[in-house]
């Protein structure tokens, strides 16, 4: 498992992004396809054993390393530094090591995931400092924030209550049922302290141009009346700082 973890998390960044599977057509087509199904997440946001089965299918595969293609905190971590903050939640994290990149720029870190197997996994890999520097776009490192694992369901409101100065989802809370979505939404945002940034990605693999390119959780934010992030405004209170990924 060990040198498993180093060749999926080691390899240069730009290597994985050449590697990424070419997949076209819609969901539907695929998952009619019994050989790739192990490509999309479960349809349940309760049941552990179905994530520990889809982690272990992304390992198998060889496409683990994936789950970072989308990961540049150069930013974030600029704003972090520029306005004080210095904890973390990463809802969600998957097999992730952007909690670990953070956690070597400085910051207090802690990772939340359902899956038992994932954060086995994502505590005990071990990618060398050019993987985490490039996670944060080249920022400072090596200053040993804290980093702590910890399995749970993010609607529970006892797990990881915090508060913490950001929160970080990455396409964990688009896979809500939209009936469920904002509950969902309003738990993770109850951890953020009251000067704080809640950060997340949606991705919409199979956006094509022309097409309006949304964001799952946008809407709630808006209606909840939330400032969103603006780069180089004080931090005075809480905001959202959304982006969108396609491809």
């Amino acid at each position: 498992m060990r040198e498993l973890l180093k060749r999926l998390f080691g390899r240069q960044r730009s290597k994985m992004v050449s590697r990424k599977p070419a997949v076209r057509g819609n969901r539907e087509a695929f998952e009619n396809d019994d050989g790739l199904d192990w490509l999309f997440p479960p349809d349940t946001v309760a049941d552990p054993a179905a994530w520990d089965e889809y982690w272990q299918n992304q390992l198998s595969h060889g496409v683990a390393g994936f789950v970072d293609l989308f990961v540049e905190d150069g930013e974030l971590v600029d704003a972090m530094r520029g306005n004080g903050l210095k904890s973390v939640l990463c809802v969600g994290n998957g097999l992730s090591q952007e909690s670990r990149a953070l956690a070597w720029a400085g910051f207090d870190v802690t990772s939340l995931d359902l899956s038992p197997f994932a954060m086995k996994v994502a505590s005990e890999a071990e990618p060398p400092e050019d993987y985490l520097k490039s996670l944060v776009k080249g920022r400072s490192g090596g200053l040993n924030g804290r980093l702590d694992f910890v399995v749970g369901n993010l609607a529970d409101p006892a797990c990881c209550p915090g508060p913490y100065d950001v929160v970080i989802d990455r396409k964990t809370l688009q896979l809500w049922p939209d009936a469920d979505r904002p509950m969902a939404i309003q738990a993770v945002a109850n951890r953020l302290a009251s000067r704080g940034i809640f950060f997340s990605q949606c991705h919409n693999g199979f956006w094509k141009p022309g097409e309006p390119l949304l964001h799952a959780v946008e809407p709630w934010f808006v209606t909840q009346g939330w400032d969103f992030w603006r780069t180089g405004a004080p931090l005075t209170g809480r905001v959202a700082w959304l982006y969108s990924t396609t491809g």
